[in-house]
């Protein structure tokens, strides 16, 4: 199983906003890439793999909704507007949710009451768990396991106290590269490492 946590620290926890502006509605149109580039190849749609996008902004932080690629159905195709659609519907389903509820908004798309601390330590406890970082061991020298996880963010970095936090639970620091590159760009060189290295 390959799993991607994206944090997007000021993306929208309603279904308030546009879809004719997603760079308006906290980068949205980063968070679209990065489902794509999970998910998808070649008009394909990989197995096994699941994207979790962690949602801090306004206006009911937080929420994550998580895709898993085995059970999604038809989406409509997998550009921005499209897949941007995906979770505002996501959200309108999440409205009102108790903390930690989770509900399914259709075929392999879930929405929670979940902030990004609370899923990486769930994650922690039964996963693998890498996290990109510049200064990161070279994914190129690591033989990577058949379960893990990989954590992100958008364009805004992750706060200090996170980097100590994911430490804390044993997270890996590994990079993909000597350039800083859009987050999308880092799951598709993940993904082409696992693989070159034959995980499922």
């Amino acid at each position: 199983m390959r799993e991607f946590i994206l944090r997007a620290r000021k993306g929208p926890t309603t279904p308030h906003f546009s879809l004719d502006n997603l760079s308006r509605a906290g980068r949205l149109e980063i968070i679209c890439h990065c489902i794509a580039n999970a998910l998808f190849y070649a008009k394909q749609i990989r197995s096994h793999t699941h994207i979790h996008v962690v949602l801090d902004g306004p206006l009911d932080p937080p929420k994550t909704v998580r895709l898993e690629s085995d059970t999604l159905g038809y989406l409509g195709g997998f550009d921005e507007q499209t897949l941007a659609r995906t979770l505002q519907n996501a959200l309108a389903v999440g409205k009102n949710l108790a903390l930690g509820e989770e509900k399914q908004s259709e075929a392999g798309i879930f929405v929670a009451k979940k902030g990004f601390e609370a899923l990486i330590k769930e994650k922690a406890a039964t996963s693998n768990l890498y996290y990109l970082q510049r200064k990161g061991t070279d994914i190129r020298t690591l033989t990577l396991p058949e379960t893990a996880t990989f954590v992100f963010t958008d364009h805004l970095g992750m706060p200090k106290k996170t980097d100590k936090y994911l430490n804390r639970l044993g997270a890996n620091p590994i990079s993909v590269g000597p350039k800083i590159l859009f987050a999308s760009q880092c799951i598709v060189l993940v993904h082409n490492e696992l693989d070159r290295q034959g995980c499922p």
